[in-house]
């Protein structure tokens, strides 16, 4: 007659996951770090008692919550409202973007235009200033 894992005297790491609906390595882990208690036995393998499993899963092990809630009309309004002030922040935000963007291409027209007055003024011949002196 076989008991079910979690009626036996003492589990493995193995049977102890399963139980507690983790990983052995997280079992694994738990022991190594002394959250969860456990010892060797003869065989030098690990033995966990059902109390100290249960003891472990109280602390540590999180179920997981109810991820959707449910929606009233109050928090579809809140919603609502909050997806038009980003909505909005956004808009702005574009225009902002817009308005940076026509400067920069400005500036970019700007600093063209002075590169070439620059290289024309290089290439002209040096004039000297002093009669005496050719240039």
């Amino acid at each position: 007659m076989s008991k079910a894992p979690h009626t036996l005297p003492h589990m493995s790491p193995a049977q102890a996951a399963q139980v507690a609906d983790v990983s052995r390595w997280t079992i694994m882990r738990a022991i190594k770090s002394h959250e969860l208690l456990a010892s060797r036995d003869n065989r030098n393998q690990w033995r966990i008692t059902p109390d100290a499993l249960e003891a472990w899963r109280a602390n540590t092990v999180r179920k997981p919550l109810n991820l959707h809630t449910a929606h009233t009309q109050e928090n579809v309004a809140e919603l609502r409202e909050k997806l038009a002030a980003e909505t909005a922040r956004a808009d702005v935000a574009e225009a902002i973007l817009a308005h940076e963007r026509k400067a920069l291409a400005t500036i970019e027209t700007d600093r063209d235009s002075w590169r070439a007055m620059a290289e024309k003024l290089a290439d002209r011949p040096r004039r000297s200033w002093w009669p005496w002196e050719k240039g």
